[in-house]
């Protein structure tokens, strides 16, 4: 999965973002439903056939915006493309007893979490992010603190991170301040949480991988993007009307090319790569472009003439 910005040459810019999803299966490179699969998703997630702020393929969830005019995929916008197509999944039949495990990068939009210890205050009645806190212990099990007194003198207020310690089995000397608290508990397993995105992924049984950052040939639709990017500017007369209908023309034009199959190639062969101990200036150069230099200072462009090259 991965976000990208396709930018028209008219004067005043207008821009239209695109978040989508690249498949490694048969079925690919992009995801969608059938009209039965998806008349049978909507009888049971009526929310899926709601419009909203953002635009999605018919029976897909590849989702775009026009920057400026609509919304823009924060978080809580990438949370919902992602439950969407948790929920068509289920329904794909060609997915059935398949392991699902989606690619993502560290970008903040995929990476928020859904608290931090310094959202809590410190006693009772301050600020307080979430209703319960659930964590996996050091034995595997599952455990579950209440975040708010619900009963007693304090009923409906936040324990406070001083009330919560005590929960937590976590002593606390007298006369101790916020921030020593906050460093006490930071390596507390009820602390150490999962984002949004792989909280909402376990909540459907899909596992959530997150790239390494910067590493490119590590997540395949980066050359999706280049590919599609290639095409536009190859065609366009910079009008936004043509860019947003040779965008939906060059989807076609990758699917018909089969160049996933060599971003899928190409990322085997580079996992394979680091697997036995070669650098990212070895990988680079090996399976991208030999222009590549051993001494490597940053990230340099990939270009649509090298996705062609095996």
């Amino acid at each position: 999965h991965d976000e990208s910005t396709f930018r028209s040459g008219e004067e005043r810019g207008r821009s239209h973002m695109v978040s989508d999803f690249l498949v490694q299966h048969p079925s690919g490179p992009f995801f969608e439903l059938s009209e039965n699969e998806w008349k049978q998703a909507v009888r049971k997630y009526q929310s899926l056939s709601v419009a909203g702020d953002v635009n999605y393929l018919d029976r897909t969830a590849t989702a775009s915006i026009n920057i400026g005019t609509d919304a823009y995929f924060d978080n809580d916008t990438i949370l919902e493309q992602f439950e969407r197509l948790f929920q068509m999944l289920e329904f794909k039949q060609e997915y059935r007893d398949h392991q699902i495990e989606i690619i993502v990068d560290n970008a903040r939009t995929h990476t928020a979490k859904s608290y931090s210890l310094q959202d809590f205050g410190k006693n009772v009645g301050t600020r307080c992010p979430v209703e319960q806190i659930e964590y996996v212990d050091e034995n595997g099990a599952t455990k579950v603190v209440d975040c708010y007194f619900k009963g007693g003198e304090h009923k409906g207020k936040s324990n406070g991170l001083t009330e919560l310690c005590k929960d937590l089995g976590v002593q606390l000397p007298d006369k101790i301040k916020l921030d020593e608290i906050r460093e006490i508990l930071s390596s507390h397993r009820a602390f150490r949480n999962a984002t949004k995105l792989e909280m909402l992924g376990a909540k459907y049984k899909i596992n959530i991988i997150y790239c390494p950052k910067y590493h490119c040939e590590l997540n395949a639709i980066k050359g999706l993007w280049c590919n599609q990017k290639a095409f536009v500017r190859s065609r366009t007369d910079q009008s936004f009307e043509k860019m947003i209908k040779l965008i939906s023309d060059s989807r076609i034009h990758f699917a018909e090319r089969k160049i996933a199959l060599k971003l899928f190639r190409r990322f085997w062969r580079s996992i394979e790569a680091y697997f036995q101990g070669q650098t990212y200036a070895d990988v680079l150069k090996l399976f991208f472009s030999q222009l590549c230099k051993t001494a490597v200072q940053s990230h340099r462009k990939i270009t649509n003439a090298n996705i062609d090259d095996d």
